[in-house]
């Protein structure tokens, strides 16, 4: 889906750095049973999705876990139900963490990153693994 596919190539980018850190990547895309089956109680967790806040394309967004979890009046819209913020609510899993958002240029059927995120990945994917490092000496 272009560029609705950058939280998985920014993953891509990074996994092998972070799992030699010991930072367990896991790849769910839509399968959130399974994404859910591999977070336990007490985990820092980093949901990477793509957003469309209408913000300057390839801005990287940091909310909190438990701020999401905590919306009623604001839902998270996905294409994909039940999503799985619903369903840390729903099961009650304990976890902290942040959902990173990665803004879109826009969303369409391809392959391949639009340009403007093309040009921004390395960066993003700096960005990101400094997040990472951060949250993880928190």
């Amino acid at each position: 889906m272009g560029d609705d596919s950058i939280g998985s190539k920014v993953l891509e980018q990074l996994s092998s750095e972070l799992e030699k850190e010991e930072i367990k990547v896991i790849f769910a895309e839509t399968d959130t049973n399974y994404a859910l089956s591999k977070i336990d109680d007490g985990d820092l967790l980093l949901i990477f999705d793509s957003t469309y806040f209408n913000i300057t394309p390839g801005t990287v967004t940091f909310t909190p876990i438990e701020e999401a979890l905590t919306r009623e009046l604001c839902p998270i819209y996905s294409q994909h139900e039940p999503n799985l913020i619903t369903l840390l609510k729903n099961y009650k899993k304990s976890v902290r963490g942040y959902i990173v958002g990665i803004e879109v240029e826009k969303i369409y059927f391809s392959l391949v990153l639009s340009e403007s995120l093309e040009e921004k990945f390395i960066d993003i994917c700096k960005e990101i693994r400094q997040f990472i490092y951060d949250v993880r000496r928190q």
